[in-house]
């Protein structure tokens, strides 16, 4: 089931604000998934520029993404888990990187086993989930060198 669908059925009656306004996707998503979507009590996609150089926020992003997808049944996005990896990688911490870049890969993976691809985007044919599989790689490598 998509997330609209999800959002419509389990929301429906409130749709809206209290002053009749709309609410937002992101709002209907921390709606239903109490929470779990928002760092620091903003969606993830909010921090993305003020925050991109602060690992310890996009590392809280990536546990937000993956709650989303329990939750919801949503493909966690990737860049946070990109970003994890880059700064990771900065700091010669590979053991961190190649952790986050192998459990968004093996979550993604098991999503997609469990629900298809049809009717949803498939974020492993995008240019970030590849730079995050071509980077698992050469970080066990670096880590692999570190350790000797």
């Amino acid at each position: 089931m998509s997330i609209l669908s999800f959002l419509f059925k389990k929301k429906q009656s409130s749709m809206h604000k209290k002053d009749g306004t709309p609410k937002t996707s992101g709002e209907l998503i921390a709606e239903v998934t109490d929470g779990v979507n928002l760092v620091d009590g903003k969606q993830t996609w909010e921090l993305v520029d003020e925050k991109k150089h602060d690992i310890d926020a996009m590392i809280h992003c990536c546990d937000a993404e993956l709650k989303t997808m329990e939750k919801a049944g949503m493909v966690p996005a990737p860049y946070y888990f990109e970003r994890v990896a880059i700064l990771s990688r900065k700091e010669k911490n590979y053991e961190q990187e190649i952790f986050y870049c192998a459990q968004y890969i093996e979550k993604v993976e098991a999503f997609y086993l469990k629900n298809g691809t049809a009717g949803i985007a498939d974020v492993r044919k995008g240019p970030t989930y590849q730079a995050i599989v071509k980077r698992l790689q050469k970080a066990r490598e670096l880590y692999a060198k570190q350790r000797t």
